[in-house]
């Protein structure tokens, strides 16, 4: 979810308008229940990890299926932009939080609470109080940046306190959990910093994906001792991404938020599964992109090209590259995981990912007969699930 679309003309707002200013009507309720779903994390010391993912299965296929036909699209709100995506995200986060932490669980619960305090805060305070407009993106304010940072650090810190205080009956005393409580706030401090300038980025991609991951695995690397050792490691990939990412700029292949993700995309499978991987990587975004323009003309003719004219953003790049994100997450540290991303996972994933883009891509030049599956019933071309 988005702190508030808009912010930017706060800035232009007198302290009586700012003073009377209500939420758009329906976002109270919609992000009550964004920060109330945060309490479903004090059942995670109840569960072992298999359990915990299995509820977020759940969760995301009641919000698919079940929940519109209840309520319908009663998350919708007055606010611009809002929308159902963000109820459909928060369980599919969540599960990704269980899976990468699945042997520290208090990380995932520290980033259950980024995802329910720190979203809903930011967008309260934001549209409610914003009027001092962030100088890298006008449409939020500083209010909305300190709300999230608010947020996130106290509700982070409680949940992965609980956690610890249920597991462990010594921490249950007054004294241990003060001592806990600001231990917590401690470590999450500089990540959850960091995750509120990533929220704030106009990258195009939902709130809901990037802080809550961020924190925790930015929090673990300093703790353990390993953030050094990372930053030496990161040297040729952060220079050769960089190099990477201008080019993608100055020729406008990628928005600028398809160059962010596709920056930290690259520079975490490169450290995470080697050169070869990031090789891998980089031969499929320039496959990709060369049957993104292949024919481009004929395509946009038939209705079937590319959206901005084959420019892809943060969330086009992120749904080719999210689950290869998560594996090379998952291979920073041994404590994280059983062992690093293996060779094969990297190239099945870049695989699928191809196979997908040239699937559609090239049989939306050349497909002359499109149909739908399973039925086999044709359709025209451009049809989402449409097959050539």
């Amino acid at each position: 979810m988005t702190e508030a679309r808009g912010t930017g003309l706060v800035g232009q707002s007198n302290a009586r308008e700012t003073k009377n200013r209500r939420l758009p009507q329906g976002e109270a309720s919609r992000k009550l229940v964004h920060a109330g779903m945060g309490l479903f994390a004090l059942l995670l010391p109840f569960l072992t990890y298999p359990q915990a993912a299995a509820c977020a299965v759940a969760a995301f296929l009641f919000n698919w299926q079940v929940l519109p036909r209840l309520l319908g699209h009663r998350f919708r709100t007055a606010r611009e932009g809002s929308g159902d995506v963000g109820v459909l995200l928060y369980p599919l986060v969540v599960l990704v939080l269980i899976l990468i932490f699945r042997h520290r669980m208090e990380l995932a619960a520290f980033g259950w609470g980024v995802l329910a305090f720190g979203d809903s805060l930011a967008g309260v305070v934001g549209q409610k109080w914003g009027k001092r407009p962030l100088p890298w993106n006008p449409q939020k304010s500083w209010e909305g940046f300190a709300g999230f940072l608010v947020g996130s650090l106290a509700g982070g810190s409680l949940l992965a306190l609980w956690f610890l205080a249920v597991r462990t009956p010594e921490a249950r005393e007054l004294p241990s959990l003060l001592a806990g409580f600001a231990f917590w706030c401690a470590w999450g401090l500089i990540p959850c910093v960091l995750a509120a300038v990533l929220e704030s980025l106009p990258h195009g991609l939902d709130d809901n994906v990037l802080p809550p991951l961020a924190v925790p695995v930015l929090g673990f690397l300093g703790s353990e001792g390993t953030l050094a050792a990372v930053v030496t490691d990161a040297g040729l990939p952060v220079v050769v991404n960089t190099a990477c990412a201008v080019l993608a700029l100055a020729t406008k292949t990628l928005r600028p938020g398809g160059v962010a993700v596709a920056w930290i995309l690259g520079v975490s499978t490169w450290m995470a599964a080697g050169w070869q991987g990031f090789v891998l990587l980089l031969a499929f975004l320039l496959a990709g992109l060369g049957a993104t323009f292949l024919g481009f003309a004929a395509k946009a003719q038939r209705g079937v090209a590319e959206r901005r004219r084959g420019q892809r953003g943060a969330a086009e790049v992120l749904a080719k590259g999210g689950v290869l994100l998560v594996l090379v997450l998952q291979g920073f540290g041994a404590r994280l995981t059983e062992g690093a991303v293996v060779s094969w996972a990297v190239a099945a994933t870049l695989a699928a990912a191809w196979a997908d883009t040239w699937g559609s891509e090239l049989g939306g030049l050349w497909g002359r007969r499109v149909f739908r599956l399973p039925d086999g019933v044709a359709v025209p071309a451009g049809t989402p699930g449409g097959v050539s």
